[in-house]
């Protein structure tokens, strides 16, 4: 695990918004700009400088300066809103897309509840069906989270290019190294087809070094809350799950930083049970320390 480094957040001292507009399920927010997402278009490669806007964006908002957030956003066509999620009642920003035609450089959604503590992602909304769902829900069950919502469906352009699980120049990555380098733990949420990995609920792993103590933790939690657990590093666990050219895992590693690539079948994913017994198992043990 790197160095920790706690990131106070400003903002949460602020009020939430009193007007009622501002207000929304952010599940279901989710969902719907996961369903909307085009399959084979929406998605433009940002510049190396649009990348480091939207970093320095969220560094901004991470520190508590929502002014320069705001500035430095608006210069690329992002904006920065202050919303509340009815689900729990707590505050959160969102820095998004405002332009007409989105680009797919994707949503990030910090909550205002708690200093900052762990880093949620969800790389192929659309694509992996209902894994946006799943990171609303953990979201919301963990107080200072950063969810990380790519902006485009994995195929929506040539080269892997949308695929941002793939891709090392995309805004999703920008955003994932500020993350590591602050010291955050990170858990990437995936989906798999039931039949890619047949009675097995959710496929755990580090990435490239497959097994850590973090995701050790998480896979006992997980396990003990009676789901079918395959564990990338022991035998008969399907590689191909476990994420090993992960370009997130990869940089995580690289700094020794704690980062868990969690496949959960379409079985758990459709059932609401199952699916409350992962948020749970997740959010008891997302934060590292």
């Amino acid at each position: 695990m790197g160095v920790v480094i706690p990131l106070a957040v400003a903002a949460v001292l602020a009020p939430p918004p009193d007007d009622t507009r501002d207000r929304t399920d952010l599940r279901a927010d989710l969902r719907r700009f996961a369903a909307d997402m085009p399959t084979t278009s929406g998605y433009t490669r940002p510049s190396r400088a649009e990348r480091a806007t939207i970093r320095d964006g969220l560094r901004h908002v991470l520190g508590g300066h929502r002014n320069h957030a705001e500035t430095t956003l608006a210069g690329i066509g992002y904006v920065l809103r202050r919303r509340v999620d009815s689900g729990t009642g707590r505050p959160f920003d969102e820095l998004s897309d405002a332009t007409e035609r989105s680009r797919g450089w994707g949503r990030v959604v910090v909550d205002l509840g708690s200093t900052v503590q762990v880093g949620l992602e969800v790389p192929h909304p659309g694509a992996d069906l209902g894994s946006e769902a799943l990171g609303a829900e953990l979201f919301r069950r963990v107080p200072g989270s950063v969810l990380v919502v790519a902006g485009a469906h994995r195929r929506a352009a040539p080269e892997r290019w949308a695929d941002v699980a793939h891709a090392p120049d995309s805004a999703f990555q920008a955003v994932h190294e500020l993350l590591v380098r602050h010291g955050l733990p990170v858990i990437q949420l995936h989906g798999f087809r039931n039949e890619t990995a047949p009675g097995c609920g959710v496929v755990v792993s580090a990435g490239p070094e497959l097994r850590s103590p973090y995701v050790d933790r998480l896979a006992a939690r997980l396990e003990s809350a009676g789901l079918s657990v395959c564990r990338a590093w022991r035998p008969g666990c399907h590689r191909a799950l476990a994420g090993t050219t992960n370009v997130q895992a990869r940089f995580s590693a690289a700094r020794g930083g704690d980062f868990a690539h969690v496949e959960v079948s379409r079985e758990v994913r459709d059932s609401d049970e199952a699916r409350e017994r992962v948020v749970s198992a997740l959010s008891r043990q997302a934060v590292a320390w």
